[in-house]
């Protein structure tokens, strides 16, 4: 995809300094150096180029902006081929989480509640619709840790919030969900909110 920049390129403490810097012939240097191993790389990990490429480039975009706390000793490319493999490998956990998540609704949604009437695709369609009037806050929350299967946590660190304030907000929304669903008519509902954790 791309040609290499360089291949004569030293990666030393020299060049180090000059991406804390933020020289920008050498990020670039760096960049089409390494983007297409890193791509390959990653792909061979979860199997799809297109995450692959969003890995890599999130990768360069967070190796950008933290360029100024850089440890001079470090082994860039060791740095990067590392960092590509971790968050590789949090694409898979988090995809097979969502998954499970997804079947295990599916699944209980199916189960006999000894009410013909109750259909799982309008179960699943309500609890989604009220999933999206949440406030937008909570919402977010809500969605990393319930389908995407972040830990309050790690939350905290995406969104640059506190632990306490993850909670909370984790809170609302399963009591705004709660007190809406349980309002339904003609739909024996209220035996899947606790096996939602709602």
């Amino acid at each position: 995809m791309f040609a290499q920049y360089n291949t004569e390129m030293k990666y030393d403490s020299a060049f180090i300094q000059k991406l804390k810097k933020g020289n920008k012939k050498s990020f670039e240097g760096l960049f089409l150096n390494t983007y297409e191993s890193l791509c390959d790389y990653s792909a061979s990990i979860t199997n799809s180029k297109e995450d692959a490429e969003g890995i890599v480039q999130d990768i360069f975009a967070s190796l950008w902006t933290n360029r100024h706390s850089l440890d001079i000793s470090v082994n860039i490319k060791a740095y990067l081929f590392k960092s590509a493999k971790n968050r590789a490998l949090d694409i898979i956990q988090h995809k097979e989480i969502r998954k499970k998540y997804q079947d295990h609704l599916t699944s209980m949604y199916q189960t006999s509640l000894n009410n013909e009437s109750v259909s799982a695709s309008h179960i699943i369609r309500r609890v989604t619709e009220e999933v999206e009037k949440l406030p937008e806050k909570c919402k977010v929350v809500y969605l990393l840790h319930r389908r995407d299967g972040l830990t309050y946590s790690e939350i905290a660190v995406v969104l640059e919030i506190s632990k306490k304030a993850v909670e909370a907000r984790m809170t609302k929304a399963l009591k705004t969900l709660r007190e809406r669903l349980q309002k339904e008519k003609n739909l024996n509902i209220i035996p899947y909110l606790a096996i939602l954790g709602i």
